[in-house]
């Protein structure tokens, strides 16, 4: 009698023990997770639907849309974002690729490593990192960044810590520290003045930096831009502007 007793008590620490273990290893998978973490509030999209509003930092739903109201960082394994007051992103997540799509506004980018290839996709087009290069004399050995999308264009700018291959319509360049790139539709002559006929000839060759209807220019990051990423990316700046309508990603 005494040895099934004494049997049974095992049991039930083993139990117990394994109960522990679960629940621990929950845990470490939960805290690991995507996470978004909002100033204000930010509304979460399936298509046109909401699905969400988060006032409090909360995991991150793959591939939902995310309309923010003041600032929204955004946790993920090998990235941090932070999106500016009345953006509209997307982030799109699997073993081989990682996507940010920008509807509108600006999010920030702050990164150390690449677990996998990245893409900053636009609406005047996508731009593909292949790979970083961290500058090693930078104090915290990553490298940091915005995306910004305006009617018009698009551009991607490296703030500082180094500097990003990247691949566009016109092919691969290097993104330096303290420069960026615009994407912008090309300007194109729609339609001809009355009674006047085109002249028959060639079709022009193609200008340098123009490529399938846009235009893609490089220069350096203004003042402005540099002190909006070391505010949104240092933890300076609490929620964005006035409490405007929640924007919508069918608003044009």
């Amino acid at each position: 009698m005494n040895v099934f007793r004494t049997k049974g008590i095992e049991i039930r620490i083993v139990v117990c023990l394994l109960a522990f273990l679960m629940g621990s290893q929950s845990a470490a998978v939960l805290a690991g997770a995507d996470r978004i973490v909002p100033t204000r509030q930010v509304t979460l999209y399936r298509g046109d639907k909401i699905v969400g509003v988060y006032t409090k930092e909360a995991p991150l739903p793959e591939g939902s849309i995310i309309s923010t109201e003041g600032r929204c960082a955004v946790k993920l394994d090998d990235l941090y974002l932070v999106g500016e007051d009345r953006s509209v992103f997307s982030i799109n997540t699997s073993d081989r690729q990682r996507n940010l799509f920008i509807k509108e506004g600006t999010v920030y980018f702050k990164t150390s490593a690449m677990r996998r290839p990245f893409s900053f996709i636009t609406p005047y087009g996508p731009v593909s990192v292949q790979s970083i290069r961290l500058d090693a004399a930078f104090g915290d050995g990553s490298i940091k960044g915005y995306v910004a999308v305006t009617k018009g264009r698009s551009e991607v700018g490296v703030a500082e810590g180094g500097s990003m291959a990247v691949l566009t319509d016109n092919g691969l360049m290097t993104i330096q520290s303290g420069k960026k790139i615009t994407l912008s539709q090309a300007d194109m002559d729609i339609g001809l003045p009355e009674k006047e006929k085109p002249a028959a000839k060639q079709p022009p060759a193609s200008e340098p930096g123009m490529s399938n209807g846009r235009k893609i220019a490089y220069g350096a990051l203004g003042v402005v831009a540099i002190a909006g990423i070391a505010m949104g990316l240092g933890g300076g700046g609490g929620g964005g502007g006035g409490g405007g309508d929640t924007v919508s990603p069918s608003t044009p």
